[in-house]
């Protein structure tokens, strides 16, 4: 039997259908899973089983599973009302992910379905990368504390690292770069998440494409006072009016590099900017494992922009990072960018959560993991 992977996005709904590792059938709805008809739901389904053949287990991945949850579960009401729960925080993400799970459980009564979290790979983080220093009762009451995303990508970095560089993962310090347009770090020491960059909303963190990352709280309140403008209204700017946006006025890293190279003063501030702060991240990261030997870089930036990469590697090279300019330029997914005596290897993967989701899937119902 195959297996079906959802991945419900604010404004698509992915599925891929797989025969082991294999990818046999995509299909992609251009359409926010909170307003799929049951009728486009039955014509979804009715279409992959003419093209694919049946299915066993629907997998789904969350971006937030909060406190709750620590790993993968079998889909029950309570595991929904649970994802519900900790929509205030993922409100773009939650919902369409909550509404793809009530249709599915409804049409596709006695299949198997699964969740497989983006923040539940940094539960083993410790407490002094985890812990905000905010009043108890936040913490505790509130659980206010980081719990970081784009873990299923992180997990897949770092065991594809290890196998690229013919290492046991057990012992290998990585540091995982995922970069797109959201966009996260992750040290991952032995296979396992030590610290991150997204807190407690994927809004910290690194400069991305629409959101403005590490800023000084103070900032809030103080354009609002500057503006009359609401917290809403301010939070909105936040999520979709800064980052690149907000320092180019576009968020395709692509366009903005075309503009980069002619000197347009916008985009090289946008480029120097993120670069900055990628760099100084990676390092932060870096202290958290004591050290570090291997960067993986993946996501649309960092899986396609060559440029990109190298003015990154330029920056690192206080960490030992020595860029082949040749293999750079290749652009071959899941290799080593870096060259022979680079002392940190520098690699750009080409990220698989659906495999991790996968993995994980086999391993809470049973069977083999993928790899």
């Amino acid at each position: 039997m195959h297996k079906l992977v959802m991945n419900a996005g604010s404004s698509t709904l992915k599925v891929s259908v797989f025969d082991g590792d294999q990818t046999v059938y995509k299909a992609q709805i251009d359409q926010t899973p909170t307003k799929i008809t049951d009728a486009q739901w039955n014509a979804l389904f009715q279409e992959i089983r003419d093209n694919s053949g049946d299915f066993d287990v629907v997998l789904h991945r969350v971006v937030q599973g909060g406190w709750i949850f620590d790993g993968p579960r079998i889909v029950t009401p309570e595991v929904i009302e649970d994802i519900r729960s900790l929509t205030p925080l993922a409100p773009l993400h939650q919902p369409p992910t909550i509404a793809t799970l009530e249709r599915t459980t409804e049409l596709l009564p006695g299949v198997i379905q699964t969740v497989h979290f983006d923040s539940a790979f940094h539960q083993t983080m410790p407490e002094e990368a985890h812990t905000y220093a905010v009043p108890e009762r936040w913490r505790t009451e509130f659980k206010v504390r980081r719990y970081g995303a784009h873990g299923l990508a992180h997990a897949y970095n770092a065991r594809k690292a290890a196998e690229v560089l013919g290492r046991d993962l057990g012992s290998l310090k990585v540091v995982s770069a995922h970069l797109g347009s959201g966009a996260s770090l992750c040290a991952v020491n032995g296979g396992i998440s030590v610290d991150t960059t997204m807190g407690i909303t994927p809004l910290e963190g690194l400069v991305m494409g629409s959101r403005s990352g590490n800023i000084d709280p103070e900032i809030i309140p103080w354009v609002m006072k500057q503006t009359g403008a609401s917290l809403d209204e301010v939070m909105y700017a936040l999520e979709f009016e800064s980052g690149l946006i907000g320092l180019a006025g576009d968020n395709h890293m692509g366009h903005i590099m075309d503009r980069y190279r002619e000197g347009d003063e916008r985009a090289v501030l946008a480029v120097t900017v993120w670069l900055h702060r990628t760099a100084s991240l990676i390092a932060s990261m870096a202290a958290a494992m004591n050290g570090v030997d291997a960067i993986a870089v993946s996501g649309g930036v960092g899986e396609n922009a060559v440029d990109v990469r190298e003015l990154l590697a330029e920056r690192l090279a206080f960490l030992g990072v020595a860029l082949d300019a040749d293999r750079n330029a290749v652009n071959v997914p899941d290799s080593v960018i870096s060259s022979d005596d680079s002392s940190v290897a520098m690699l750009m993967v080409q990220t698989r959560e659906d495999l991790t989701m996968l993995r994980e899937a086999r391993e809470l119902l049973g069977a083999v993991p993928v790899f």
